[in-house]
């Protein structure tokens, strides 16, 4: 992998002249809008059957366009389709038309096809990805193609003409529309993706684009690239930068030192950094739902298979100690996996979070008394388990807290830190080569299914190999039987966080992540979701009398 070493990347000039006020640079670029990010870690696949990390979904979101997007509201508006969908009368079929303007960044004509072609690639058992269960969920035939019990033609989705789209749902989804904002909805021009084959998506020259934006300067494993205005673009006057020119910085001080010599517009802080510039006018703080959490590997011959080991170590974290003085940025003590201010019942408008209550807080005694029966029932003194993490500041950060916080509370625990850069984790955790892994999630839609669905034993997202007949129960109730009830429905989502969290101690949620950063005052339109992608860069302005 490249190194980020400051003095390369100026002599190389990847901080193109002009963030600087001061600098002037040659005329024909000081026409030019460029502004200056960075992400923490790499960006893995443009392929939208493939993401599973957040960088990916990122530049997903800038790049490329499904049929409707989120505005700065979190409201579901028109992008290649040109109004909401027509909903049947049973709310089984939606019929969709699209706009004849959006065009692929070779000139190609966006069409119904490019849709077809990635829904059916999402459940074909051979190249679908785990996000394969928004779609099994959701689709008529859908599960039945990704058991490979019927072919991926047979999708309830049809084609009347080149810019209709027909939908056939297996249950009325009230939030199904905002679903078709998330990335794995997303097109995919079939006859390009079939000429590059297996290297599609794996850099930018062979992804195709039909966003706001088209990527250049990335390869796999690059810490660097650049968001260019598309030229082709249906809503092109609404794009006011010219270029988002990205670096992976995967530390606070070397990133605040970037935006304090204005080679920066905009940072993420953490800990001590966060602290020091809460005054700075530059300050932002901005809420999230996106939660940071333990996984818990169950596979075969795993210690963590023992539900007495997982509580163990689940009660052993001090979360308000860990958010106020590891993470010191406004992010909050997780009590259980569904966010605060998220979702609310819909009969009293009581938020999820507040009726489900603790579901696990920090308790020395409990979790000694938990290890105790682990060990008598493993037949075992001591414990050494591999802990797998990412190479980021915070991420290290949070591995060395919690080791440290789990051996102080459970000495026979050793947590062995494995820190390995975004790729290699994802490569591992999906293998299922670890014990713990540190994980985030942030909500695809708007409902609580979204945190819960992902440990059904069925589900493609369930790399924590957790089986639980009960558990499986409420899930599918809440997704059929009770789908159109909405009060049991909350009711068995109340039920499945309790089972999965309260009684299995299948993952231990540690915080609600709230962001602090550093903002240039010249820098506004940074719209950040509270479901599916984490950012729209589509709305960005400049002022230039900054």
């Amino acid at each position: 992998m490249k190194k980020f070493i400051i003095s390369s990347l100026l002599i190389a000039g990847v901080f193109l002249a002009g963030c600087d006020s001061t600098n002037k640079s040659a005329e024909n670029e000081t026409k030019k809008i460029t502004v200056h990010f960075t992400e923490p870690a790499e960006l893995l696949t443009l392929d939208t059957t493939q993401e599973e990390d957040f960088t990916s979904f990122n530049a997903q979101n800038q790049v490329l366009e499904g049929l409707y997007q989120l505005n700065d509201k979190d409201e579901t508006i028109p992008a290649v389709a040109e109004e909401l969908p027509e909903i049947s009368e049973d709310k089984l079929t939606y019929t969709i038309k699209l706009r004849k303007d959006a065009k692929w960044s070779n000139g190609d004509t966006v069409t119904a096809n490019d849709f077809l072609y990635a829904w059916r690639r999402a459940v074909t058992p051979e190249t679908a990805p785990s996000y394969a269960s928004l779609f099994v969920a959701t689709i008529k035939n859908a599960d039945e193609i990704y058991q490979g019990k019927l072919k991926p033609t047979e999708l309830g989705v049809e084609a009347p003409d080149d810019y209709t789209i027909r939908i056939h749902l297996i249950k009325p989804i009230p939030y199904f529309t905002s679903l078709l904002t998330f990335e794995t909805f997303f097109p995919i021009n079939q006859a390009f993706a079939e000429k590059q084959g297996s290297d599609y998506g794996t850099s930018s020259q062979t992804t195709i684009y039909n966003g706001p934006f088209v990527l250049e300067g990335w390869e796999q494993n690059s810490d660097t690239w650049q968001y260019v205005k598309n030229s082709k673009y249906w809503d092109k006057k609404n794009v006011h930068v010219d270029e988002i020119q990205t670096t992976v910085v995967k530390s606070t001080s070397t990133a605040v030192n970037l935006y304090q010599t204005d080679e920066l517009d905009r940072v993420v802080l953490d800990g001590e950094f966060s602290k020091q510039y809460k005054n700075d006018p530059d300050f932002q703080n901005q809420n999230d739902t996106k939660m940071g959490y333990l996984r818990f590997n169950q596979g075969t011959n795993k210690l963590l298979n023992n539900v007495q080991l997982r509580k163990a170590l689940s009660l052993a974290i001090d979360r308000e100690t860990f958010v106020k003085n590891v993470l010191g940025d406004g992010s909050i003590a997780a009590t259980g996996f569904v966010p605060q201010n998220f979702v609310q019942n819909p009969k009293t408008g009581e938020d999820f979070r507040k009726e489900s209550g603790t579901q696990q807080t920090f308790d020395k005694e409990a979790a000694r008394k938990a290890l105790d029966s682990a060990k008598k029932e493993l037949n075992q003194s001591d414990f050494t388990l591999v802990y797998l993490t990412k190479d980021t500041d915070t991420d290290k950060k949070t591995a060395e807290y919690l080791a440290s916080q789990i051996a102080e509370v459970l000495p026979e625990v050793t947590l062995e830190i494995t820190t390995l850069p975004s790729n290699n984790v994802q490569e591992r955790y999906l293998s299922g080569d670890y014990d713990i892994a540190f994980g985030q999630w942030m909500p695809d839609f708007k409902d609580a299914i979204t945190f819960l669905d992902m440990f059904a034993s069925t589900s493609g997202l369930n790399h924590v190999n957790y089986k639980s007949t009960d558990y499986d129960h409420l899930i599918q109730a809440a997704v059929s039987t009770d789908a159109a009830d909405e009060e049991k429905r909350w009711s068995d989502l109340i039920e499945a966080e309790h089972v999965l969290l309260g009684e299995d101690y299948v993952i231990a949620p540690i915080y609600q992540q709230q962001t602090a950063l550093l903002q240039k005052k010249k820098i506004t339109g940074v719209v950040k979701h509270s479901f599916g992608s984490p950012y729209s860069f589509k709305y960005i302005r400049v002022d230039k009398t900054e």
